[in-house]
């Protein structure tokens, strides 16, 4: 009788835990999480495929609306949506992915798409380039497809081309075909022979994928990565396959026997392949000059300590 008794006991915790967050608890939290990505992340992971972007929807308007210098809000949407899509679960990695270009203001996906290509989408080094072009087409595609209700869309699945072929290491002439291809038709030869080498450059700019969206002040980059917690991130590209995890691969890659450290995509150079500028400011660009980009928030920083 205690046996059953017990079992029926773990059974109810296992169901409690498994229970997914109802709409008015989570909706509740959104202001809560949009300031802290630890409760983000425990959050989502507990909500159902629909109510997790529904939910990042909500969190990067709040983060929006919020006062703050535009490197302190641009350090708040990274945080968060750093927090989101480890927190998604495989299944639904890509969807978040998706929701993140969709809901984040293009000026802070010039940091996002640097960062999640160095980390969280960075290439293992045991995936092929088939096996890594193939991912980006299916992600773009899911991606474009998310965006094209957004405003600017065809600029929001710019930069997640731009994630893509940053992270890209030796595949990346066709990693970019992969990307252009996905795009929508109007942007794609604009994309091809402007926005991505501007951004890819040795001294980089992102003024003509900015353009079309009209966007507001880019971040000071630098100043971002400061404010910003630090972490170390195995990389989660191999999860957008097909919105799952291979059962038999390292856990967070999706590749068997892949590393998963967030460096493994090799070196990277100023080139096409090109990747993040590291930091480097085309002071000369209209788009940076009277943006106060040298500037940096006093004091100690609320995230620092997470």
């Amino acid at each position: 009788m205690k046996k059953i008794l017990m079992a029926m006991v773990v059974a109810a915790g296992a169901f409690l835990l498994s229970a997914e967050m109802p709409r008015s608890e989570w909706h509740a939290k959104v202001g809560d999480c949009a300031q802290d990505p630890n409760m983000l992340k425990a959050t989502i992971s507990q909500l159902s495929s629909a109510d997790k972007t529904a939910f990042l929807a909500e969190v990067n308007a709040a983060i929006d609306k919020m006062p703050g210098s535009t490197d302190v809000k641009a350090a708040k949407f990274l945080a968060a949506n750093r927090a989101a899509v480890a927190g998604a679960g495989a299944a639904d990695r890509a969807d978040v992915l998706a929701e993140v270009y969709a809901t984040v203001p293009p000026e802070a996906l010039t940091i996002i798409n640097e960062e999640f290509a160095k980390n969280e989408f960075a290439r293992p080094a045991t995936m092929t380039d088939d096996e890594y072009t193939n991912i980006v087409a299916q992600t773009m595609t899911k991606i474009t497809q998310r965006t094209a209700s957004a405003e600017s869309g065809a600029v929001r699945a710019g930069f997640a081309g731009l994630m893509f072929i940053r992270a890209a290491d030796g595949a990346a002439d066709a990693t970019t075909e992969a990307v252009v291809s996905a795009l929508p038709s109007d942007v794609q030869g604009e994309a091809k022979s402007s926005w991505f080498p501007s951004a890819l450059a040795g001294n980089p700019s992102y003024d003509s994928i900015l353009a079309p969206a009209q966007a507001g002040d880019e971040p000071n980059p630098q100043v971002v990565v400061d404010i910003t917690p630090s972490q170390k991130v195995d990389s989660m590209l191999g999860d957008l396959q097909s919105g799952r995890s291979d059962p038999g691969s390292s856990p967070g890659t999706g590749v068997p026997g892949a590393s998963n450290s967030a460096s493994a995509s090799g070196p990277q150079n100023d080139s096409l392949s090109g990747a993040p500028r590291d930091r480097v400011q085309d002071t000369e660009s209209p788009y940076y000059k009277g943006k106060n980009r040298g500037s940096q928030e006093p004091g100690t920083y609320q995230w620092q300590n997470i």
